[in-house]
């Protein structure tokens, strides 16, 4: 970790949730000083930062650029095309219905039931619940989008990703025409302007279980009010760069008023469900060099240096900058990307109640969650280490705050997170708090109910890492410092 870290002495480091600039310069003891340098909330997007169509990392051709939902380069966030306040922006709350349709996923044990073909059945359709919480693919859930190409010629559309298979398992994609309603039809594929746009068949391809000729299905999202979608499954070039094609790609077409409240035009699944482009990928014959995708979340919404690469060359695993970690494969979580827990340091502390505990790589979550004993050992070693600042109260769900006003910089314990195979993610200042307000911080850590089967990987400790998910090695790498 010590190339990653030396790459940040003495830094400009913008911190979005305080709208304040930090140096930061690192100690050799595994310790980093964070001095105060302003509060001038206009360096929050800086000159420097340029909305290029270029992608930010190692070229291979095959990379997207991904955007922060809230980054003035998205397509999300353009002038006058979303209401900030329409949107689910606290994050608190996005996180407890995100952990609500994992454990809900978990507890059904996330059989894959489109892994065979489907048996005819007298129902037509495919009825997909979610009890208790909203699902990844409606309410503006996801944080990051990436622009795809689909049909021919390809129509450009900023979709959401996932890594976990959630409902269905299945991409999805706002189709017209659109319902009437107040939100506008765009973006939304048109299926009337592609040549090689057809409607999915009954069949050993159709995900829904269906005895007419259409392939369909309904969603429904009990929350306050039950939210429904009605869907037909179609297939169509799915195109992710000049050189990278997906020829006849599977997703559900959907037909449904505010379906994505964010303005994003759909999700892109990809996770290890059947139907998901990760599995189409892995099932291609190309050969084992192929990676199914790697994505370097950028170090703040502000920041435009990041990416997403789908079916690129297998990047290098074993230089001094990267490493990996084996795939965890188990009957009841098969299609989760599950990895196992060397341990937890706290600056040169291990933590041992964090060996061998199962954890899930998530994008859709923001903060990371670990068992209760695993995280209150954590919490107690962070708060011995920093006894000599007052604490402040807890913030939401974060109980291990701090009220640093007043004072001109401060010394924090690094917390590296290691897993088996000796990869590592050891996440900078930005990544490992949460600022409330100026002076007022907060340890980006929780714990979950005890029933909770896994710890849950947040996207803030992943961003500038490129984690790459090789699934046909059976493996997940971490690469430093890729944006």
């Amino acid at each position: 970790m010590a190339p990653a870290i030396a790459s940040v002495v003495f830094s400009l480091l913008l911190l979005p949730h305080l709208c304040s600039s930090y140096r930061t310069s690192h100690n050799p003891g595994s310790r980093r000083f964070i001095l105060q340098s302003s509060n001038d909330e206009s360096q929050a997007w800086t000159p420097t930062e340029t909305c290029s169509s270029i992608p930010w990392g190692r070229a291979n051709g095959n990379k997207l650029p991904l955007m922060h939902r809230d980054s003035p380069c998205s397509p999300l966030n353009g002038a006058g095309k979303i209401s900030r306040q329409a949107l689910p922006t606290d994050v608190f709350e996005r996180d407890v219905q995100r952990l609500r349709t994992i454990f809900a996923a978990a507890q059904s044990g996330v059989a894959d039931t489109t892994a065979a073909a489907p048996a005819p059945a007298p129902a037509s359709g495919v009825t997909l619940p979610i009890t208790g919480s909203d699902n990844g693919i409606v309410l503006g859930s996801q944080d990051y989008s990436v622009t795809v190409g689909y049909g021919t010629p390809a129509q450009q559309l900023p979709m959401d990703f996932d890594t976990l298979r959630l409902g269905g398992g299945i991409s999805t994609l706002r189709c017209k025409p659109c319902r009437a309603g107040a939100a506008p039809c765009d973006p939304a594929f048109d299926p009337g302007r592609s040549s090689t746009f057809a409607r999915l068949p009954c069949g050993p391809e159709c995900p829904s279980v269906c005895d007419g000729s259409a392939c369909s299905l309904n969603i429904t999202f009990p929350r306050n009010h039950s939210v429904a979608a009605n869907g037909t499954f179609v297939k169509d070039t799915l195109t992710l760069s000049p050189s990278a094609t997906v020829a006849s790609f599977i997703l559900a077409c959907v037909d449904v008023d505010n379906f994505h409240i964010t303005g994003s035009s759909g999700l892109l699944d990809l996770s290890r469900s059947r139907f998901s482009l990760v599995s189409r990928l892995t099932s291609s014959p190309a050969g084992n060099t192929t990676a199914a995708f790697s994505y370097c979340l950028p170090a703040s919404p502000t920041s435009s240096r990041g990416f997403l690469s789908i079916g690129g060359a297998l990047p290098e695993l074993s230089s001094d900058h990267a490493a990996s970690t084996p795939l965890v494969d188990t009957p009841n979580h098969k299609n989760l990307y599950l990895v196992k827990l060397g341990g937890i340091n706290v600056s040169d502390t291990e933590i041992p109640a964090a060996q061998s505990n199962l954890a899930a790589l998530e994008v859709g979550t923001s903060f990371t969650f670990f068992p209760p004993a695993i995280y209150g050992a954590l919490r107690d070693e962070f708060r011995k280490q920093m006894s000599q600042y007052p604490m402040a109260p807890p913030y939401r769900m974060l109980e291990t705050c701090y009220n640093f006003t007043g004072l001109p910089g401060f010394f924090m314990p690094a917390i590296t997170l290691a897993f088996d195979g000796g990869a590592t993610l050891q996440p900078d200042v930005a990544q490992m708090l949460y600022f409330v307000e100026p002076g007022y911080v907060c340890l980006a850590f929780a714990a979950l109910p005890e029933v909770f089967p896994y710890s849950v990987i947040g996207n803030r400790v992943q961003q500038t890492v490129e984690v790459v998910y090789d699934v046909r090695g059976g493996k997940i790498g971490f690469i430093q410092g890729s944006c």
